[in-house]
């Protein structure tokens, strides 16, 4: 859902008709993020608070790290060269994701 609203972001001309799309882009940000401490959980089954913490602290911090240089694409490009750049994210998460082997199964299981 992330990349036709982001997509849409980039194609819809005009101050108020981007909102929607603006909403679902965020909406689609945040609806993985227990999926993701989960499946943190399950790599790490004997320690579940610090795999939440660290999941949810690398994406925090991948995040903030990135700032900065989407800031210089669009002081550079604009707020479409900065959107065209983070429409590349999300295929490579996806790569990376398909990279990720099956979490051994933990002895709660």
């Amino acid at each position: 859902m992330i990349l036709p609203a982001l997509g849409g972001l980039l194609l819809v001309p005009g101050a108020l008709a981007p909102l929607p799309l603006a909403l679902a882009t965020g909406i689609s940000l945040n609806i993985p993020f227990a999926v993701l401490i989960k499946l943190g959980q399950d790599y790490l089954p004997t320690r579940p608070g610090t795999a939440a913490g660290v999941t949810l602290g690398l994406g925090v911090s991948v995040g903030g790290l990135a700032a900065p240089l989407l800031a210089l694409i669009a002081s550079s490009h604009g707020p479409r060269g900065a959107l065209l750049a983070l429409l590349a994210v999300p295929p490579l998460a996806i790569g990376c994701g398909l990279l990720l082997r099956e979490p051994a199964p933990s002895a709660r299981q």
